[in-house]
């Protein structure tokens, strides 16, 4: 008996010790799936994702990796050219995709049981390619609207801004001249609104036509041209401050608006916490429009998306499926944001109770789809001209007729939007 019990007892202990050689140690046999963004690692919302994502999914480790924003494209660039990029990454390069380096989601998508027309357009826009294909998922809506000072408004007992409706040009100049009151002195003056050299243009197709392909006729229409003369005007006559003000404060225009002393500024959600403590009474609404165009408001997202020649697709594509279904949650747990997906945020009833979400819920309601142009290729832009410059020219440059600017700028602009085009479609065809 005490034989046979020893010999149990050593058996046992040989098996333990096998097994002991054959169960990996803590973190040993998972997957290491390598995520890339810019975006900072003690982003709440990111950490929320990694923790969140590891919890359902034991198997895989994340090795998050964030650079610098400014860094970040070169960063994956190189890593493609050497074929060896990370299974995950911010999609921000539409030529990453359509060289075919890219894993198309739609298909995935439907698997899921995600339906794209439950997101946001605007965001959904910037990983989806011209033929319709999705090539990554966003987590959340972020919007550039516009922010007006209720209590400079009733001051000069102009009507407030619709929440849900864009003034057009002559709306908007009519409103920031009844409002602002301009004094040579910048301190004292109060201006009625901010015009940047980006407002004329903010929906791509204004100047490149729907299908981003007709910049004549569109970059130099008569409403293109109203826009500009209207907007820069206002700089010169002094309603608007000069881009030499707004480098002048640390802040920039939000400072003044924050200060009581601009009645309109183009902002983002991230700045209500700083006009609330300023103790600003603010109201939103959409862009503004050049005359004969459906509000607008331009929004975006942040893209997640995997390569073709990712070291883990499976591992990969299940970080894409928590990202466009379990994250559209949490991202509403851990930022201001809403969820890219409205379907989500109505189910969550995102912003309820809250005056200042509602509203900005409802603005962002008017976000459409950017229309794509392959402007990258032309390393000096689409225009002869930036946009900062032809805007320098109508404010301090002592030029006042747009029209003249704005023909010869569409003139020149046109044969090189054609090769722009040629050079995408080629990049397509070496995709495939």
């Amino acid at each position: 008996w005490q034989r046979a019990t020893g010999r149990f007892v050593l058996g046992m202990l040989v098996v333990l010790c096998l097994v002991g050689m054959a169960a990996p140690a803590a973190g040993q046999g998972q997957v290491e799936l390598t995520v890339w963004s810019y975006l900072d690692p003690e982003d709440p919302s990111v950490k929320a994702y990694i923790e969140r994502f590891q919890e359902q999914n034991p198997g895989i480790a994340v090795k998050y990796t964030a650079f610098p924003e400014d860094d970040y494209l070169d960063k994956v660039r190189t890593a493609l050219s050497a074929d060896s990029p990370p299974d995950i990454a911010v999609i921000e390069d539409k030529q990453w995709m359509q060289a075919g380096l890219v894993v198309e989601l739609t298909p995935y998508l439907e698997e899921w049981g995600v339906d794209p027309a439950d997101f946001a357009p605007g965001g959904m826009a910037r990983a989806t390619l011209p033929d319709g294909g999705i090539y990554g998922i966003g987590d959340h809506l972020g919007g550039n609207i516009l922010f007006y000072n209720k209590a400079l408004f009733d001051a000069a007992g102009a009507p407030h801004p619709s929440l849900t409706e864009s003034m057009t040009w002559p709306e908007f100049d009519q409103a920031c001249r009844q409002v602002g009151q301009p004094n040579r002195n910048p301190m004292q003056a109060v201006y009625g609104c901010s015009v940047q050299d980006w407002s004329f243009d903010i929906w791509s197709k204004w100047a490149w036509g729907e299908d981003g392909k007709t910049v004549l006729g569109n970059l130099n229409s008569d409403a293109m041209v109203q826009g500009y003369d209207l907007g820069t005007a206002l700089v010169r006559d002094g309603y608007a401050p000069s881009a030499s003000i707004e480098e002048s404060l640390p802040g920039g225009m939000s400072d003044l608006f924050a200060q009581g002393k601009m009645a309109m500024i183009w902002s983002d959600f991230t700045e209500v916490a700083k006009y609330q403590e300023a103790g600003i009474d603010f109201g939103m609404g959409p862009f503004v429009v050049i005359e004969g165009s459906e509000s607008f408001v331009d929004t975006w997202t942040t893209p997640w998306g995997t390569f073709t020649n990712s070291q883990h697709p499976e591992e990969a594509l299940a970080f894409l499926e928590f990202m466009a279904t379990d994250a559209q949650y949490i991202r509403a747990e851990t930022s201001a944001d809403p969820p890219l997906s409205l379907a989500v945020a109505e189910e969550i009833e995102w912003g309820q109770g809250d005056p200042i979400k509602e509203d900005y819920l409802a603005v962002l309601q008017q976000g459409k789809a950017q229309v794509f142009v392959p402007d990258s290729f032309i390393p000096v832009g689409l225009y002869p001209h930036t946009e900062d410059e032809i805007f320098r020219r109508l404010t301090t440059g002592g030029e006042t007729d747009a029209k003249a600017i704005l023909d010869a700028e569409a003139e020149a602009a046109q044969p090189a939007l054609d090769q722009a085009w040629t050079e995408w479609d080629r990049l397509g065809q070496e995709g495939d």
